[in-house]
Protein backbone atom coordinates (compact mmCIF):
# COMPACT_ATOMS: atom_id res chain seq x y z
CA UNK A 1 0.00 0.00 0.00
CA UNK A 2 2.52 2.44 1.04
CA UNK A 3 4.48 1.99 -2.68
CA UNK A 4 1.42 2.17 -4.43
CA UNK A 5 0.44 5.50 -2.78
CA UNK A 6 3.91 6.57 -3.74
CA UNK A 7 3.28 6.08 -7.03
CA UNK A 8 -0.35 7.86 -7.02
CA UNK A 9 1.14 11.46 -5.24
CA UNK A 10 3.90 11.18 -7.60
CA UNK A 11 1.58 10.56 -10.98
CA UNK A 12 -1.30 13.64 -9.23
CA UNK A 13 1.66 15.97 -9.33
CA UNK A 14 2.71 15.34 -12.64
CA UNK A 15 -0.80 15.65 -13.65
CA UNK A 16 -0.81 19.09 -11.81
CA UNK A 17 2.32 20.50 -13.09
CA UNK A 18 1.56 19.46 -16.60
CA UNK A 19 -1.57 21.18 -15.69
CA UNK A 20 -0.57 24.66 -14.64
CA UNK A 21 2.15 24.63 -17.57
CA UNK A 22 -0.55 24.64 -20.06
CA UNK A 23 -2.83 27.56 -17.91
CA UNK A 24 0.05 29.89 -17.77
CA UNK A 25 1.34 29.36 -21.44
CA UNK A 26 0.26 32.43 -23.24
CA UNK A 27 -1.90 31.05 -26.81
CA UNK A 28 1.17 31.40 -29.67
CA UNK A 29 1.27 34.83 -31.82
CA UNK A 30 -0.35 33.89 -35.13
CA UNK A 31 2.82 34.50 -37.35
CA UNK A 32 1.83 36.99 -40.17
CA UNK A 33 1.37 35.73 -43.42
CA UNK A 34 2.31 38.11 -47.14
CA UNK A 35 0.12 35.46 -48.80
CA UNK A 36 -2.97 37.56 -47.29
CA UNK A 37 -5.48 39.58 -49.61
CA UNK A 38 -5.03 43.36 -49.76
CA UNK A 39 -7.71 45.45 -48.19
CA UNK A 40 -9.08 48.48 -49.99
CA UNK A 41 -10.08 51.18 -47.36
CA UNK A 42 -13.65 52.39 -49.25
CA UNK A 43 -13.19 55.92 -48.19
CA UNK A 44 -9.48 56.72 -49.71
CA UNK A 45 -9.33 53.77 -51.77
CA UNK A 46 -5.81 52.97 -50.32
CA UNK A 47 -4.34 50.05 -49.64
CA UNK A 48 -4.43 48.84 -46.16
CA UNK A 49 -1.06 47.74 -45.63
CA UNK A 50 -0.87 45.02 -42.82
CA UNK A 51 1.19 45.98 -39.65
CA UNK A 52 3.82 43.44 -40.58
CA UNK A 53 3.97 44.91 -44.09
CA UNK A 54 4.41 48.45 -42.24
CA UNK A 55 6.75 47.16 -39.83
CA UNK A 56 8.71 45.88 -42.57
CA UNK A 57 8.67 48.85 -44.82
CA UNK A 58 9.76 51.02 -41.66
CA UNK A 59 12.45 48.88 -41.19
CA UNK A 60 14.02 49.58 -44.61
CA UNK A 61 13.79 53.18 -44.99
CA UNK A 62 15.02 52.95 -41.01
CA UNK A 63 18.30 51.50 -42.59
CA UNK A 64 18.53 53.93 -45.41
CA UNK A 65 21.03 56.81 -44.80
CA UNK A 66 20.11 60.12 -46.60
CA UNK A 67 22.46 62.71 -47.59
CA UNK A 68 22.73 66.01 -45.01
CA UNK A 69 23.58 69.64 -45.90
CA UNK A 70 25.95 69.32 -42.49
CA UNK A 71 28.27 66.58 -44.47
CA UNK A 72 31.64 68.36 -46.33
CA UNK A 73 30.25 69.42 -49.85
CA UNK A 74 33.29 69.45 -52.20
CA UNK A 75 34.51 72.37 -53.91
CA UNK A 76 33.64 71.69 -57.29
CA UNK A 77 30.99 68.25 -58.15
CA UNK A 78 31.52 67.16 -61.93
CA UNK A 79 28.84 65.76 -63.38
CA UNK A 80 30.43 62.82 -63.92
CA UNK A 81 31.16 62.07 -60.50
CA UNK A 82 27.47 62.21 -59.34
CA UNK A 83 25.96 59.07 -60.10
CA UNK A 84 23.05 57.66 -58.68
CA UNK A 85 23.21 56.33 -55.17
CA UNK A 86 21.72 52.47 -55.07
CA UNK A 87 18.55 52.37 -54.14
CA UNK A 88 17.40 49.80 -51.02
CA UNK A 89 16.51 46.68 -52.22
CA UNK A 90 12.50 46.26 -51.96
CA UNK A 91 12.10 42.36 -51.03
CA UNK A 92 9.11 41.25 -53.41
CA UNK A 93 6.05 40.38 -51.08
CA UNK A 94 4.73 37.73 -51.90
CA UNK A 95 1.32 37.83 -52.45
CA UNK A 96 0.45 41.64 -52.27
CA UNK A 97 -1.47 43.03 -55.24
CA UNK A 98 -0.04 45.51 -57.64
CA UNK A 99 -1.73 48.64 -55.63
CA UNK A 100 1.16 47.81 -52.56
CA UNK A 101 3.92 47.67 -55.25
CA UNK A 102 2.82 51.05 -56.98
CA UNK A 103 2.92 52.63 -53.18
CA UNK A 104 6.43 51.60 -52.66
CA UNK A 105 7.09 53.33 -56.16
CA UNK A 106 5.60 56.01 -55.11
CA UNK A 107 7.52 56.27 -51.73
CA UNK A 108 10.84 55.60 -54.03
CA UNK A 109 10.06 58.37 -56.22
CA UNK A 110 9.78 60.96 -53.86
CA UNK A 111 13.04 60.32 -51.99
CA UNK A 112 14.48 60.32 -55.40
CA UNK A 113 13.12 63.52 -56.21
CA UNK A 114 14.08 64.68 -52.44
CA UNK A 115 18.13 63.38 -53.09
CA UNK A 116 18.15 65.75 -56.68
CA UNK A 117 16.95 68.24 -54.84
CA UNK A 118 19.89 68.11 -51.85
CA UNK A 119 22.20 67.43 -54.90
CA UNK A 120 21.24 70.73 -56.51
CA UNK A 121 21.68 73.00 -53.09
CA UNK A 122 25.04 71.36 -52.66
CA UNK A 123 26.21 71.96 -56.61
CA UNK A 124 24.94 75.42 -55.69
CA UNK A 125 26.45 76.33 -52.70
CA UNK A 126 29.80 75.04 -53.85
CA UNK A 127 29.41 77.38 -56.46
CA UNK A 128 28.94 80.38 -54.36
CA UNK A 129 32.40 79.15 -51.91
CA UNK A 130 34.40 79.03 -55.48
CA UNK A 131 33.19 82.16 -56.30
CA UNK A 132 33.96 83.85 -52.92
CA UNK A 133 37.43 82.44 -53.05
CA UNK A 134 39.80 86.09 -54.20
CA UNK A 135 40.63 86.18 -57.57
CA UNK A 136 44.12 86.48 -58.15
CA UNK A 137 45.34 90.02 -60.31
CA UNK A 138 47.49 89.56 -63.39
CA UNK A 139 50.76 90.87 -62.31
CA UNK A 140 50.70 94.09 -64.16
CA UNK A 141 53.18 94.64 -67.24
CA UNK A 142 56.63 96.09 -66.79
CA UNK A 143 56.71 99.63 -67.01
CA UNK A 144 59.11 100.34 -69.99
CA UNK A 145 62.31 102.41 -69.75
CA UNK A 146 61.99 105.57 -71.67
CA UNK A 147 64.36 108.49 -71.79
CA UNK A 148 61.91 110.39 -70.06
CA UNK A 149 62.59 108.29 -67.08
CA UNK A 150 65.87 108.89 -66.87
CA UNK A 151 67.28 112.04 -64.81
CA UNK A 152 69.50 114.40 -66.11
CA UNK A 153 72.48 115.02 -64.92
CA UNK A 154 73.80 118.75 -64.33
CA UNK A 155 77.08 120.09 -65.03
CA UNK A 156 77.59 122.96 -62.05
CA UNK A 157 81.35 123.43 -63.05
CA UNK A 158 80.31 123.27 -67.14
CA UNK A 159 82.64 126.58 -67.68
CA UNK A 160 85.58 125.25 -66.29
CA UNK A 161 85.42 122.18 -68.40
CA UNK A 162 84.40 124.07 -71.21
CA UNK A 163 87.62 125.92 -71.05
CA UNK A 164 89.81 122.86 -70.85
CA UNK A 165 87.88 121.46 -73.62
CA UNK A 166 88.65 124.80 -75.56
CA UNK A 167 92.02 124.38 -75.40
CA UNK A 168 92.48 120.93 -75.91
CA UNK A 169 90.94 121.57 -79.28
CA UNK A 170 93.05 124.34 -79.82
CA UNK A 171 96.45 122.14 -79.49
CA UNK A 172 95.39 119.52 -81.45
CA UNK A 173 94.27 122.16 -84.10
CA UNK A 174 97.72 123.75 -83.64
CA UNK A 175 99.61 120.20 -84.19
CA UNK A 176 97.29 119.63 -87.50
CA UNK A 177 98.71 123.12 -88.92
CA UNK A 178 102.05 122.53 -88.31
CA UNK A 179 102.04 118.47 -89.77
CA UNK A 180 103.90 117.44 -92.72
CA UNK A 181 100.95 116.76 -94.35
CA UNK A 182 99.37 120.34 -93.36
CA UNK A 183 102.23 122.17 -94.95
CA UNK A 184 103.15 119.91 -97.58
CA UNK A 185 104.00 121.78 -100.67
CA UNK A 186 103.70 118.91 -103.00
CA UNK A 187 103.18 115.18 -102.92
CA UNK A 188 104.81 112.02 -105.08
CA UNK A 189 101.96 109.80 -105.65
CA UNK A 190 101.75 105.89 -105.98
CA UNK A 191 98.91 104.46 -106.96
CA UNK A 192 97.50 100.62 -106.31
CA UNK A 193 94.45 98.28 -107.83
CA UNK A 194 93.21 95.30 -107.07
CA UNK A 195 93.36 93.03 -110.55
CA UNK A 196 89.73 92.18 -108.83
CA UNK A 197 88.87 95.39 -109.11
CA UNK A 198 87.25 95.83 -105.26
CA UNK A 199 88.78 95.14 -101.97
CA UNK A 200 86.80 94.70 -99.11
CA UNK A 201 86.99 96.75 -96.23
CA UNK A 202 88.07 94.50 -93.71
CA UNK A 203 90.77 92.67 -95.52
CA UNK A 204 91.77 96.46 -96.23
CA UNK A 205 92.03 97.64 -93.28
CA UNK A 206 93.99 94.00 -91.98
CA UNK A 207 96.74 94.75 -94.72
CA UNK A 208 97.22 97.90 -93.73
CA UNK A 209 97.74 96.92 -89.91
CA UNK A 210 100.00 94.22 -91.13
CA UNK A 211 102.46 96.67 -92.61
CA UNK A 212 102.40 98.91 -89.79
CA UNK A 213 100.59 101.46 -90.51
CA UNK A 214 98.31 103.34 -88.22
CA UNK A 215 95.54 105.79 -88.48
CA UNK A 216 95.81 109.29 -87.40
CA UNK A 217 95.08 112.98 -88.72
CA UNK A 218 92.60 113.31 -91.98
CA UNK A 219 91.49 110.20 -91.94
CA UNK A 220 94.70 108.67 -92.88
CA UNK A 221 96.37 105.73 -92.17
CA UNK A 222 100.34 107.16 -91.87
CA UNK A 223 103.43 104.97 -91.59
CA UNK A 224 106.12 106.73 -89.12
CA UNK A 225 110.22 106.15 -88.68
CA UNK A 226 111.32 103.13 -86.11
CA UNK A 227 111.40 105.83 -83.11
CA UNK A 228 107.88 107.33 -83.76
CA UNK A 229 109.27 110.49 -84.14
CA UNK A 230 108.89 111.15 -88.18
CA UNK A 231 105.88 110.52 -90.68
CA UNK A 232 107.29 108.95 -94.23
CA UNK A 233 104.41 108.79 -95.85
CA UNK A 234 100.44 108.31 -95.80
CA UNK A 235 97.78 106.22 -97.19
CA UNK A 236 94.13 107.14 -99.02
CA UNK A 237 91.56 105.11 -99.99
CA UNK A 238 90.75 105.69 -104.04
CA UNK A 239 86.43 106.19 -104.63
CA UNK A 240 84.43 105.05 -107.62
CA UNK A 241 85.52 108.57 -108.96
CA UNK A 242 88.83 107.66 -108.80
CA UNK A 243 89.66 110.26 -106.15
CA UNK A 244 91.12 109.85 -103.02
CA UNK A 245 89.34 110.34 -99.80
CA UNK A 246 89.86 109.20 -95.82
CA UNK A 247 88.81 106.01 -94.37
CA UNK A 248 85.48 105.77 -92.21
CA UNK A 249 86.86 103.33 -89.53
CA UNK A 250 83.05 102.61 -87.92
CA UNK A 251 81.82 101.51 -91.82
CA UNK A 252 85.19 100.17 -93.34
CA UNK A 253 84.24 96.61 -92.48
CA UNK A 254 81.45 96.62 -94.48
CA UNK A 255 82.49 98.90 -97.50
CA UNK A 256 84.41 98.15 -101.08
CA UNK A 257 87.82 99.89 -101.21
CA UNK A 258 88.42 100.58 -105.50
CA UNK A 259 92.38 101.52 -104.50
CA UNK A 260 94.76 102.50 -102.37
CA UNK A 261 96.38 105.85 -102.65
CA UNK A 262 100.41 106.07 -101.43
CA UNK A 263 101.48 109.46 -100.99
CA UNK A 264 104.63 111.32 -99.86
CA UNK A 265 104.65 115.27 -98.42
CA UNK A 266 107.55 117.27 -100.12
CA UNK A 267 109.49 118.81 -98.84
CA UNK A 268 111.15 115.91 -96.38
CA UNK A 269 113.61 116.18 -94.26
CA UNK A 270 114.34 111.97 -94.84
CA UNK A 271 113.32 112.23 -98.58
CA UNK A 272 115.26 109.12 -99.63
CA UNK A 273 113.84 106.72 -96.48
CA UNK A 274 110.37 107.76 -96.97
CA UNK A 275 110.41 107.24 -100.64
CA UNK A 276 111.91 103.88 -100.57
CA UNK A 277 110.06 102.80 -97.72
CA UNK A 278 106.80 103.75 -99.25
CA UNK A 279 107.79 101.80 -103.03
CA UNK A 280 108.95 98.63 -100.38
CA UNK A 281 105.36 98.71 -98.29
CA UNK A 282 103.09 99.67 -102.03
CA UNK A 283 104.10 96.47 -103.87
CA UNK A 284 104.38 94.09 -100.73
CA UNK A 285 100.53 94.96 -100.09
CA UNK A 286 99.66 95.11 -103.81
CA UNK A 287 101.48 91.59 -104.12
CA UNK A 288 99.32 90.84 -100.83
CA UNK A 289 95.91 91.97 -102.44
CA UNK A 290 97.06 90.48 -106.22
CA UNK A 291 97.03 94.09 -107.21
CA UNK A 292 99.15 96.25 -109.39
CA UNK A 293 101.13 99.67 -108.70
CA UNK A 294 100.88 103.05 -110.68
CA UNK A 295 102.24 105.55 -110.58
CA UNK A 296 100.28 109.54 -110.23
CA UNK A 297 99.81 109.69 -113.87
CA UNK A 298 98.19 105.79 -113.74
CA UNK A 299 101.00 104.49 -115.63
CA UNK A 300 102.40 101.23 -114.23
CA UNK A 301 105.12 101.43 -111.57
CA UNK A 302 107.98 99.88 -113.77
CA UNK A 303 111.84 99.77 -112.76
CA UNK A 304 112.37 102.68 -114.48
CA UNK A 305 109.41 105.04 -113.42
CA UNK A 306 110.69 103.91 -110.13
CA UNK A 307 114.42 105.40 -110.60
CA UNK A 308 112.75 108.53 -111.67
CA UNK A 309 110.54 109.21 -108.71
CA UNK A 310 112.76 108.70 -106.69
CA UNK A 311 115.15 110.99 -108.48
CA UNK A 312 112.39 113.57 -108.42
CA UNK A 313 112.02 113.19 -104.74
CA UNK A 314 115.89 113.10 -103.37
CA UNK A 315 116.20 116.46 -105.65
CA UNK A 316 113.32 118.56 -104.94
CA UNK A 317 114.25 121.90 -103.26
CA UNK A 318 111.85 124.30 -101.27
CA UNK A 319 109.79 126.12 -104.19
CA UNK A 320 110.77 123.39 -106.76
CA UNK A 321 107.76 121.94 -109.20
CA UNK A 322 108.24 118.43 -109.40
CA UNK A 323 108.54 117.21 -113.46
CA UNK A 324 106.11 114.47 -114.09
Amino acid sequence: MEITTILGIIAAVIIMLLGARLLLKKPAEETPSLESDLHIHLDSQQPVLPRFVRDQLQSDTAERVEPSLQNEVPETINAEEVKAEPQAETKPVEGVKVSAEQAVEQKAAAEAEADTELRAEASEKAAETEAEKPVEKAPEKAQELSLNQIEKAEITEFEDESNILDAHLHEQKQVDDESDLATAETYIALNIYPDSRVLSGEKTLKVLMKYGLRFGEMACFHRYSEDGSKLLFSVLQINNDGAAAGFDLESLSSEQVKGLAFFLALPHSDVQNAFDTMDSISRLIAREIDGTVYDQNNQEFTPQLREHWRHQAIDYRSGQAVEA
